[in-house]
């Protein structure tokens, strides 16, 4: 059937419409030329104009017909416009319906209404509790159709097995792999209109074409609906929404490739404009060859197989990690400039009279040099402890600090000794690692900057640097870990000669020796992060694919799993002793120690916390956005905690707790 609005539209090109025998006939006025796509009846013939006209001998009465000159043209009925069969559900129009499964493609020549479709088959399930009890089982469509009391004592179980129609799983019966379990507070909460309510159970095969893949499934070429099935539950009229208790679905499946996730979805009518579909009121549960789905509704579900990484979602993270890189080059480029040119210092008279202060009170152990600049490393036996955070000396030296406006200098102002900051340790190491992390931002843009596909030479070279900035930017978070733990932890004999000058070595050496190590079994070379059907999503120099995924596991996996697990221990002590001491020393006040929380915020900046976030990325592609958001901040985050430690306010200063506190004890007695 053609509708009035499109015979409308062919009237007014010079196009008439008649029906007959069953079969559409087109007619048009003598010179019109007819539409590409239209089909001429067999006693038509082309003129040298391009026009149909009746042929020789044709049968004015038969087949053809002609209208006031007119010629005709013949179009077969399109089932897959979804009006002809609409409302019709005998075996005939199922089986023509549902070659539409198959015709309907991205790419295909068949017209087809995807709305109307989809929309008889979600009607299907209506029409089957309302006009039907039984069975349905054909090559597409297995079905089921049963009573059920809304009084019943146990949850219901279906077994939901591809090459068989649903059916019900007793208790003694083991569980199949696919199956539905509907919680019986669902029925319960129909008890007050109703004894009895039919149910309806379908497995639908929605074959490789377009039908209930939706506008993001057909964009996405590696999205898939999991075996292309779906199964619906119905109760006909009967809306469920809002399950207390939900239902589950149990999809089972092959291990997932690496880059790919599955997800629980259902058919949303209302979104788009042919619908989509959603996730909302669902929750998936993932294991290796199973997944349970958990919704609180009822309509058509499925497992939808996509990738972590598809071909948008790589452009929206290369944009995102391009935002935060540049940022965190330009803070670490402050930073570095920072610790070139300016050094504050608490004034010298300050030290001098809290130091005499501290003598009046009380013969005080001297706290040693910095690491390093020990004149004798037996003077390092003298370190102060870090956890003791009040002694018979130092409250009189936090008194000295609370009055330190009406000190000699007056109040607290910045000061520049530039020697005395470059000669401390900590500053040095903010410094290396806000360098290779500065230089690792920079391969990166080199790395995944748009232009001609490099040589291999070249290619290898990018590989190369890439993968030393990132090793040595492992390393320094390391060496930032090591440090904070002789600095807070081990305290007492932590005297190193020449003590900058070996961190540096393994610093800027380990990692040389590694890609140098590397790089001699020739493992650079061209890298791609590829989909579901084996399509390059993302490009880059990296490590070869497939022949040396050996040492991209060892050398960079591993090797960043070693640095994560010792920065998280000393971290983990770090916060223990910060947030105990500040239990120790509040006495009777109470309240969240927001100092403490900054101060561990600020160290997690500096031993990779952001980078630790990648381990999360498997749970789905929310967590990758947070990882790449985050990590590329992390040269913002340090300078901050730079700028905040080393340049501090007068509160900052006077009531100083934690690390930051330790620090300043050990800068004081260097003088």
């Amino acid at each position: 059937m053609v509708t009035s609005s499109q015979g409308q539209a062919l009237s007014q090109r010079g196009w008439a419409v008649a029906e007959k025998s069953s079969r559409l006939m087109l007619s048009c006025r003598e010179g019109q030329k007819p539409p590409s796509d239209f089909r001429p009846a067999s006693h038509l013939t082309m003129d040298r104009g391009g026009s149909w006209r009746p042929a020789p001998g044709a049968d004015q009465d038969g087949e053809v017909q002609c209208m006031e000159n007119s010629r005709i043209l013949e179009q077969p009925r399109n089932v897959c416009l979804g009006l002809i069969n609409e409302g019709n559900y005998e075996s005939f129009h199922l089986e023509n319906t549902a070659g539409c499964f198959t015709k309907c493609r991205q790419s295909g020549n068949e017209p087809c209404d995807l709305k109307n479709l989809q929309r008889y088959w979600l009607k299907y399930e209506f029409h089957l509790v309302e006009n039907q009890m039984g069975i349905v089982n054909t090559s597409f469509l297995k079905a089921v159709v049963q009573s059920v009391s809304t009084n019943i004592s146990e949850d219901l179980l279906f077994s939901l097995t591809p090459s068989q129609v649903p059916r019900p799983v007793t208790e003694e019966e083991h569980e199949p792999p696919d199956r539905v379990r509907l919680p019986r507070s669902l029925f319960e909460s129909l008890q007050d209109s109703r004894s009895v309510v039919r149910l309806a159970i379908t497995l639908l095969d929605i074959g490789p074409g377009n039908l209930f893949k939706g506008p993001k499934l057909s964009l996405e070429d590696s999205s898939s609906v999991l075996n292309n099935r779906l199964v619906g539950l119905s109760l006909g009229n009967i809306s469920v929404s809002r399950l207390a208790e939900p239902l589950e679905i149990t999809f089972s499946h092959q291990r997932p490739p690496s880059n790919m996730t599955f997800s629980c979805v259902f058919w949303d009518v209302t979104k788009g404009s042919t619908g989509d579909w959603s996730s909302t009121g669902c929750s998936t549960e993932l294991s290796a060859k199973r997944t349970v789905c958990r919704c609180d509704h009822l309509t058509f579900f499925a497992l939808l197989l996509r990738p972590i990484l598809d071909r948008a979602t790589v452009q929206a993270l290369i944009r995102i990690s391009q935002a935060g890189c540049g940022a965190s080059m330009i803070f670490l480029a402050f930073t570095v400039l920072l610790y070139a040119a300016l050094s504050p210092q608490q004034p010298h008279s300050l030290r001098l009279r809290a130091s005499r202060e501290c003598e009046r009170c009380h013969p005080c152990p001297q706290p040693s040099p910095r690491l390093g600049h020990s004149p004798h490393p037996q003077q390092a036996e003298h370190d102060l402890p870090a956890g003791r955070a009040a002694g018979p000396c130092e409250p009189g030296l936090e008194r000295q600090k609370e009055s330190s406006p009406t000190l000699e200098g007056g109040p607290w102002r910045l000061k520049f000794y530039r020697q005395r900051f470059k000669s401390e340790d900590a500053p040095k190491v903010h410094v290396a690692l806000s360098i290779s992390l500065f230089l690792l931002n920079l391969a990166f843009f080199i790395n995944v900057g748009h232009g001609r596909e490099p040589s291999d030479a070249t290619c290898w070279a990018r590989g190369a640097i890439f993968h030393y900035f990132l090793l040595c930017t492992f390393t320094w978070m390391g060496l930032e870990a090591f440090h904070l733990y002789l600095l807070v932890i081990k305290v007492f004999n932590t005297y190193f000669g020449h003590y900058f000058l070996k961190l540096s070595l393994v610093g800027w050496g380990l990692p040389a020796l590694i890609v140098i190590g590397t790089g001699s079994a020739n493992s650079y070379g061209h890298y791609a992060i590829r989909d579901k059907k084996n399509m390059a999503t993302l490009e880059l120099c990296w490590f070869r694919e497939k022949t040396a995924v050996s040492a991209l596991y060892v050398t960079v996996h591993g090797y960043f799993l070693i640095t994560c697990l010792f920065s998280a221990v000393v971290l983990g002590l770090v916060a223990w002793k910060i947030f105990t001491l500040s239990t120790a020393t509040a006495g009777k006040e109470q309240g969240p120690n927001w100092k403490g929380v900054l101060t561990v915020l600020g160290l997690s900046s500096l031993v990779g916390v952001t980078w630790w976030l990648a381990i999360l990325t498997p749970l789905g592609r929310s967590t990758v956005y947070v990882f790449a958001l985050f990590n590329s901040l992390q040269g913002v985050f340090i300078f901050c905690w730079f700028a905040v430690l080393y340049f501090p306010s007068r509160t900052a200063v006077a009531s100083s707790s934690g690390t930051a506190r330790i620090d300043q004890v050990h800068t004081a007695s260097q003088e």
